[in-house]
């Protein structure tokens, strides 16, 4: 099965395997629409978690600029408090509301009446905000990693010829055969044009026999 969904800058692409035992092989892909991978996930999961990742997705808040409504609302109600004051239930509701809607911790702070830190340690005891690492005394903040490179699915063929193209049954039966005759997880990944770890998780859903199927738990299968 697969499924694309564009948006004006972006293409996704999931593609879906059946396993075995009720499991399923999933792969989604993000590109820019001139085909720039911006990420991809692949991995394995019981079919029957679908729903609960797919509600732990979609219950992730996202900002919502200019958003109007009750929030507005409760702005022209919540008066501005002092330092050291105690947070109460409608304060804790303009700080969510307002922060979701695209306000900065700088601006909360003045709307409330407290410093920026407040704020900010706020937001994290709310579940809103990651642990301000800098304001926390000795610590230090942890380094940014580094951006992936970025690379088309056209450009990662160039290594592994066949990658994110669909398995077909004569391609499952060779290599349950070639892995029978004893050929490694890597001999295998050279001669059918993938990545490793697709070839493992392939192995493991044709339920083949051989060396190579040794080597598929080094690759979280």
């Amino acid at each position: 099965m697969k499924l694309e969904l564009r948006s004006e800058d972006r293409r996704y692409s999931l593609s879906a395997d059946f396993l075995a035992e009720g499991r399923m092989e999933l792969t989604v892909i993000v590109c820019t629409l001139d085909g720039i991978v911006q990420g991809e996930l692949t991995g394995e999961l019981d079919t029957c978690d679908l729903g609960e990742i797919g509600r732990l997705i979609a219950s992730v808040p996202a900002t919502a600029p200019g958003r109007s409504g009750a929030a507005d609302i409760r702005a022209s109600t919540v008066k501005a408090t002092r330092h050291g004051d105690a947070w109460t239930a409608e304060t804790h509701d303009y700080l969510k509301d307002q922060y979701q809607a695209g306000k900065t911790p700088q601006e909360l702070a003045q709307d409330l009446g407290r410093s920026e830190k407040s704020i900010r340690w706020k937001l994290h005891g709310l579940g809103l905000a990651p642990f301000p690492t800098d304001l926390a005394p000795g610590r230090r903040t942890s380094p940014q990693p580094k951006a992936p490179k970025a690379y088309t699915v056209e450009e990662k063929r160039q290594t592994h010829p066949n990658a994110y193209k669909p398995w077909t049954p004569d391609d499952e039966q060779k290599l349950g055969e070639r892995c029978a005759q004893g050929a490694s997880l890597e001999d295998l990944a050279q001669e059918f044009g993938r990545d490793p770890g697709a070839v493992a998780t392939r192995l493991r859903k044709i339920n083949a026999e051989g060396p190579a199927v040794d080597e598929v738990a080094g690759f979280g299968a």
